[in-house]
């Protein structure tokens, strides 16, 4: 039996999911099919597979913690993803959950594309600075994010 060809999304909380509702909006009309990665579904129509953030906000011991309790489980859910779906590649609004999930696939042959908040002007983001590094694309949607980062494409506001 063939496997469901696929695009991940994923995304955080807060703007990164605003983000990706605002592009999943314009992608739905495509004939790709997407699965979304997150803290919470944007779509009740698609398969959604909960990854939790990977950083505490006030507390750091809990943010070690998180972060290797959170790269063990994004492993072994990419790695489940990719044996029950043909993943094509991942597109990712940040923040950091999505990180090991895009390089694993990287690794894997697939196409990575980041796009870079768009409450980003002069300052670079942490994931963004790891993406940056290793995607197929990177997009940023603001022009000034140009100049942040050498391989960016400026797509505008989704």
């Amino acid at each position: 039996m063939q496997k469901q060809k696929i695009t991940l999304l994923i995304y955080g909380e807060g703007g990164h999911k605003q983000e990706m509702k605002l592009l999943y909006e314009r992608l739905s009309k495509s004939p790709l099919a997407f699965v979304t990665v997150g803290t919470s579904p944007i779509n009740s129509s698609i398969s959604h597979y909960r990854l939790d953030d990977v950083r505490h906000k006030k507390n750091r011991l809990k943010s070690i913690l998180m972060a290797i309790t959170g790269i063990v489980y994004s492993c072994i859910l990419t790695i489940k993803l990719c044996y029950k779906y043909e993943v094509l590649g991942v597109i990712s609004t940040g923040p950091g959950i999505s990180i090991i999930p895009s390089l694993i696939l990287k690794l894997f042959g697939k196409k990575v594309v980041f796009i870079e908040t768009f409450c980003r002007f002069y300052t670079r983001s942490f994931t963004g600075r790891i993406m940056s590094k290793f995607c197929d694309e990177f997009w940023v949607q603001n022009k000034e994010q140009k100049q942040l980062y050498k391989n960016a494409k400026f797509c505008g506001r989704l």
